[in-house]
């Protein structure tokens, strides 16, 4: 499965930051009591506070009331709602709850100003959820967060290895228990639009609690109840299309299985960052290293490192070096050239990951490589970090 499949989390950025609301005309059948929505709150310390309601909308947040709390900290908002959305109640500084609500809902709220953590709402049974989602959520980011400070604490001890080994269990541990919690809050509600947060939660930057390719029948699964319950709503066309494409993506990898050692590396043309091409065939009679990466990938960047030991202990030898860049910004790869000191050859057609390239190499992760024998033969793929020196030495040094 090409790891193009992982365009399926940038709909968290619709969902969370843009929104997931598809406006609608009214229906003629409902009255303006059973449009309303209103929400009765209560915050401590929240005394002539501000409180901001805003809704999801398909491309941006769309201001809904903006209310004053009194001097016990009571507030209450009532608007218009067409159809279930999601919405966004601001309080205090920087606090703030995601709300999923329906027309005619009565809903009451109580929180402490300041805090996301302890907050509690009955008579919406969207938001209900959300609630009980983002409070353990919130746990398990916590006991994470936690467990870093401790690894900073402890990364200067004589047993930091022995530790660290302690602390990742319990990472992992609790990493786990909220993955198994996610899943069962998903297959309990498979008929709640709250799932889509369920399904897009991360642990942090980058890390999603269900990834697209371990978990795609988690994705498959949302979609599918969703699409039945909810065909119209914005967020859930996005996802059934992610879906749709990442289907054809996998029935297309499976026609075309991983490449095998001992076959001949396919051959391509592709531009040096001074616009001159260079083909793989240019290089053959050297043991070739084809490197796949790109400028914004730190990953790629830190594999760059043994990249460069490699390049010093064996550039006399018949060894070389060529990096294919998945960027699609020339500044942004010659800039990661000069600032990493690679002195190999390069080339990219800087279409990330639409590149010919990367179709003919199956490449579905970066850092990635396939080493090369002098007659254009496969010998390995993925020699990262070590591995690789390993490698090298045992072809290298008799």
């Amino acid at each position: 499965m090409t790891g193009r499949l992982n365009i399926i989390i940038a709909i968290l950025g619709i969902l969370i930051s843009s929104g997931c609301h598809r406006n609608k005309a009214s229906d003629p059948g409902k009255t303006e009591s059973d449009l309303t929505i209103e929400i009765n709150g209560s915050l401590e310390g929240c005394n002539g506070n501000q409180i901001v309601l805003e809704q999801m909308g398909a491309r941006e947040f769309i201001p809904e009331d903006t209310v004053t709390c009194n001097g016990s900290g009571s507030f209450n908002i009532t608007f218009r709602g067409e159809e279930e959305a999601f919405y966004v109640l601001r309080y205090g500084a920087g606090s703030y709850v995601t709300l999923l609500l329906k027309p005619g809902e009565r809903v009451d709220f109580n929180g402490i100003s300041g805090r996301t953590d302890l907050y509690e709402v009955t008579g919406s049974p969207g938001s209900e959820l959300l609630c009980d989602l983002a409070l353990e959520h919130k746990k398990t980011l916590n006991s994470m967060g936690e467990i870093s400070r401790k690894n900073m604490e402890l990364i200067s001890s004589p047993d930091y290895v022995t530790l660290k080994t302690d602390l990742d269990r319990k990472f992992d541990s609790i990493a786990a228990s909220f993955y198994d919690f996610s899943l069962e809050f998903i297959y309990q509600h498979p008929a709640s639009l709250s799932i889509l947060v369920a399904l897009y939660n991360l642990y942090g930057q980058g890390l999603p609690v269900f990834d697209p390719e371990r978990d795609f029948h988690v994705y498959q699964f949302v979609d599918s109840a969703l699409m039945s319950s909810h065909p119209g709503f914005e967020a859930v066309r996005l996802l059934h299309a992610q879906v749709e494409e990442a289907k054809q993506i996998i029935k297309n990898d499976n026609q075309h299985p991983p490449l095998q050692k001992g076959e001949i590396a396919p051959d391509f043309v592709s531009s040096q960052p001074d616009g001159n091409e260079l083909a793989l065939s240019d290089l053959k009679g050297n043991y070739v290293l084809l490197s796949f990466w790109a400028g914004w990938s730190r990953l790629s960047r830190d594999e760059n490192r043994t990249l460069k030991a490699a390049y010093e202990k064996y550039k006399q030898q018949p060894f070389r070096i060529l990096q294919v860049s998945l960027d699609d910004d020339m500044d942004i790869w010659t800039k990661a050239i000069s600032e990493d000191g690679l002195k190999w050859d390069h080339v990219s057609d800087l279409n990330r990951w639409e590149s010919v390239v990367v179709d003919i190499y199956r490449v579905e992760k970066i850092p990635s490589n396939v080493l090369i024998d002098p007659e254009g033969r496969i010998m390995e793929t993925d020699l990262l970090g070590d591995r690789l020196l390993e490698k090298l030495e045992s072809i290298f040094i008799k």
